[in-house]
């Protein structure tokens, strides 16, 4: 038997709510772990997980226990929602294949950050360590945390009334798979440096703008503090790459439906280079290294869905260098 046509909408309702709520709760969890970063609680419970100073509660806690035990809680309850979620699509995965398979994703990184987040614990990458260990954990933890990000919107885009189509038949697009993807790894890899940076401006804090650069100039400075100087240079360019692949992607395939994404990612990236800069310039203030994180999310947020949008759009209306000229002038 099947479910009656008003039984199946409520229940895509309920699960359209789920997973935009899915979506909020991770970006939070990720905001809240930058803040047990920036004021050093990361070793708030010690190297006991998932207790926390070997309680289940800990009941005489400092602040930075109560920082790093409330970002296990909130991390417990993303768990419990993406359990939710999955249990819920299981349910429809014939129904609604394209749903289901970004659900998969999203299931599978939600599980390596709870991982991640376990072993920066029980391995010590907390706290006073300066190791170039920590500064990478912290780095692929945020790359995970944007794939986590880009899965959920995903499962968000195919949660909705008008799902994109699916499958996305990547190797019928011509150049805009290719030109979508290297973007997408392109803030990948401005994220992984983003982290290094973060983590050597936590670890090392300068006194002045000045000292900063000298310190990042120095041979025998850390190689933290070193890396740091990549992240404004790359992120220039990887900017400048997505303006112009934007662009080229519009050319390849105007689909109309991915017109205000394009516009919204636009003034995103804008913002976000605006408050990075400023940040440089103060010297890392909590609440701005936040909202540059929280830009970040969004922004790489706002490029995965302009790019499922693009690729699940009709193929008949993508071009290629070739179809291009030989269309009439």
């Amino acid at each position: 038997m099947t479910d009656a046509p008003d039984s199946l909408q409520l229940r895509d309702r309920a699960t359209l709510r789920l997973a935009v709520a899915t979506v909020a709760a991770n970006a939070l969890v990720i905001l809240q772990g930058a803040f047990v970063r920036v004021t050093g609680s990361g070793a708030g419970c010690g190297r006991h997980w998932p207790l926390c100073n070997g309680e289940i509660v800990p009941l005489d806690a400092g602040i930075h226990t109560v920082i790093e035990f409330n970002h296990r809680l909130l991390s417990l309850a993303v768990l419990i929602l993406g359990a939710w979620l999955f249990a819920r699509v299981w349910r429809d995965r014939r129904r609604r294949p394209g749903l289901f398979v970004a659900t998969v994703a999203a299931t599978a990184f939600l599980l390596v950050e709870a991982l991640l987040g376990a072993l920066t614990v029980l391995w010590g990458l907390t706290g006073d360590n300066t190791t170039v260990a920590r500064g990478l954990m912290v780095a692929t933890h945020l790359v995970n945390s944007l794939l986590l990000v880009g899965s959920l919107t995903a499962v968000w885009l195919y949660a909705r009334p008008r799902p994109p189509a699916w499958p996305l038949r990547l190797r019928r697009q011509g150049a805009l798979s290719t030109v979508l993807l290297v973007g997408l790894v392109g803030m990948l890899f401005l994220m992984f440096t983003g982290g290094i940076a973060a983590m050597g401006n936590t670890m090392f804090p300068s006194a002045s703008l000045a000292e900063g650069f000298a310190a990042d100039l120095d041979p025998n400075a850390h190689p933290l503090i070193r890396l740091r100087v990549l992240h404004p240079l790359i992120a220039v360019t990887v900017g400048l790459y997505l303006f112009l692949s934007l662009g080229t992607a519009w050319w390849l395939k105007p689909a109309p439906e991915g017109r205000g994404l394009a516009q919204v990612l636009f003034g995103t990236y804008l913002a976000q280079l605006a408050v990075g800069t400023v940040n440089l310039v103060l010297l890392g203030p909590i609440a701005l290294q936040l909202l540059h994180l929280g830009l970040a999310v969004v922004a790489f947020g706002l490029l995965t869905a302009l790019a499922v949008t693009l690729l699940a759009a009709p193929v008949a209306r993508a071009k290629t260098p070739e179809t291009a000229r030989l269309e009439p002038a």
